[in-house]
């Protein structure tokens, strides 16, 4: 379900933020639980709700969690950071979701990716991320372009973030298109090509101890008119959100 998709991506990002709280730290792994809700953009597909364990373990420029998979730190400097990662991504909806969507499958997969971070200003940053597709499910490419903000209010830090995804054509249709064998006198076959999906994010956290923290995600994605006039898409955004606590060892 794209729902999981874009839900782990946000408790990636949530969770970057908890354990950049406490860097200065030597701990080495984390471990939690986080809640998740958000909207399907699936016809008939309903919004969800879960609770999931999060764990992740951190060693020099090394880093594994289950949001963020395989991640190593090429170069970390004051201002610019570059890194590369293999992660997996769930897949986007499972043919039982609903009658629009039986008969087609999709399995999870990884992405390869390379991103680079730099720091505009104090507080400032703007994030680059280019992907590909590892296990040959349908090879395609895709690109995040962010840019987020600090911003402490009243003491709370807020990490505000904008940004846009591009996905390459196979990419996009795999996501959300209809093949040629999948199409039914109900479902057309339909391939919305290469994509730009815009978002924005809010972040928090909060420091109940040493090494304990809550934090907290809103995500809302934004889809272009090719993707929202799919026959299996119904809605032209999504929005999820997440709450969770982490302990640092």
């Amino acid at each position: 379900m794209k729902t999981k998709l874009t839900i782990c991506t946000a408790i990636a990002a949530a969770f970057l933020i908890a354990s950049n709280a406490h860097a200065e730290e030597t701990s080495k792994v984390s471990v939690g639980m986080v809640y998740v809700a958000g909207d399907s953009i699936y016809n008939n597909v309903e919004s969800k709700s879960d609770i999931m364990p999060s764990i992740s373990y951190e060693s020099g420029a090394i880093s594994i969690s289950v949001e963020r998979g395989f991640a190593y730190q090429l170069m970390e400097g004051k201002e610019a950071q570059i890194g590369v990662s293999v992660a997996p991504k769930f897949r986007p909806y499972k043919s039982t979701d609903s009658s629009a969507l039986t008969g087609m499958t999709r399995a999870m997969y990884f992405d390869g990716s390379v991103d680079a971070s730099y720091q505009l200003s104090r507080g400032l940053t703007a994030k680059v991320k280019l992907s590909t597709e590892l296990t040959n499910k349908f090879n395609g490419n895709s690109a995040d372009l962010s840019i987020s903000q600090f911003i402490p209010i009243f003491g709370q830090p807020l990490v505000l973030q904008a940004g846009a995804k591009w996905l390459g054509a196979k990419r996009a249709n795999y996501l959300y298109g209809v093949k040629a064998t999948e199409a039914t006198s109900l479902r057309v076959q339909y391939a919305p090509g290469s994509s730009i999906l815009p978002y924005l994010s809010v972040n928090t956290f909060y420091s109940l101890t040493k090494q304990t923290s809550l934090f907290a995600n809103m995500s809302a994605n934004f889809l272009p008119s090719n993707v929202a006039d799919s026959p299996i898409v119904a809605r032209s955004r999504s929005v999820s959100s997440v709450l969770g606590l982490t302990y640092r060892f």
